[in-house]
């Protein structure tokens, strides 16, 4: 039996389809949620800040969209175009990230574990 390819949904692309590389790219909220809509594990999403860009990041809490220090005591700002994202499914829940900051969580959780 072959499988059913999904429906394409406006502003939400899959990994190495329409343009995107290795992750699920989603322009708004609106697409994100209708282009997960069979899906049911947390995945790993890039967000375009032209429509994500008012929510705040979960890991400094500066709006996706504005400048951000990337380390402590550092004068120089940066500014992205893109931010990464972990979408939940069935809870509907983004844990929206700049590109430094989702490093700085990921390194978090690494030192953390210890060994």
């Amino acid at each position: 039996m072959a499988k059913t390819p999904l429906k394409q949904v406006q502003g939400f692309r899959a990994p190495w389809t329409n343009g995107a590389k290795a992750y699920h790219e989603a322009d708004t909220p609106e697409a994100l949620v209708e282009g997960a809509r069979r899906k049911r594990k947390t995945f790993m999403v890039h967000l375009n800040l032209e429509g994500f860009g008012h929510m705040p990041c979960a890991g400094c809490g500066i709006a996706l969209r504005d400048p951000y220090a990337v380390n402590e005591g550092e004068e120089a700002t940066h500014t992205d175009k893109w931010g990464t994202g972990h979408y939940n499914p069935p809870t509907r829940r983004l844990a929206a990230y700049h590109y430094y900051c989702s490093w700085g969580s990921l390194m978090k959780r690494i030192f953390n574990l210890n060994l």
